[in-house]
């Protein structure tokens, strides 16, 4: 039986989860052959007018280049692991009705080695994601807790999940312009966790 979506509307947001979208053994797999394919690395953005390392490893790939906070990821080849689950990812989004601009052109990974790596509260809302951003986002390894607060009304309730394991989360609509969302520190013992996060560019 395969998994079944669960669709999450409130003021503002649009989501849809779908709990071990990729099986035990896919989730193995695909973090083993990312190890052997990518090269992580640390980046840095500004902050408060001076650089600090990012609290956590990245590495991405892409047909086209993309920028956040500054950082500039140029375009990328595809590993052929990502190029299927690429694939994968546009017969899922094709079957639940939900579009992009240019299909998922850019993928950026976050690895998380431990509970004190994170992210903070923030949008996915550059201009070249459009104006109704699709974020397409697969967590592997250890679950977290993955936050997401209204920016319209502080009566509107924030909302939590754990994230792991093979689950993807879609995020489409016009989430990213009233919601933000975050993957904080946890004093919990957690290991690694690798959150990957396709993305449909367009030009600037």
């Amino acid at each position: 039986m395969s998994p079944q979506p669960l669709f999450v509307i409130r003021p503002g947001l649009s989501l849809c989860l779908v709990r071990r979208w990729l099986s035990e053994q896919t989730e193995h797999q695909l973090i083993a052959s990312l190890d052997e394919t990518l090269q992580w690395t640390q980046g840095s953005i500004r902050l408060f007018g001076r650089e600090i390392d990012e609290p956590r490893l990245t590495a991405w790939c892409g047909d086209v280049p993309y920028t956040y906070s500054r950082r500039q990821l140029a375009a990328k080849p595809w590993p052929p692991n990502l190029q299927h689950l690429r694939e994968q990812l546009h017969a899922v989004t094709n079957q639940l009705g939900i579009t992009t601009a240019f299909g998922f052109n850019h993928c950026l990974l976050n690895r998380y080695r431990s509970g004190d790596d994170s992210m903070g509260w923030h949008r996915d809302n550059e201009i070249e994601l459009g104006d109704q951003p699709v974020i397409a986002s697969v967590s592997l390894g250890d679950a977290r807790r993955f936050r997401l607060r209204s920016r319209q009304s502080p009566t509107i309730h924030p909302m939590t999940f754990e994230l792991g394991h093979g689950d993807l989360l879609l995020m489409y609509g016009m989430t990213q312009h009233h919601w933000e969302h975050a993957l904080l520190k946890t004093r919990q013992t957690k290991g690694p966790r690798v959150n990957l996060t396709f993305r449909s560019v367009g030009q600037r």
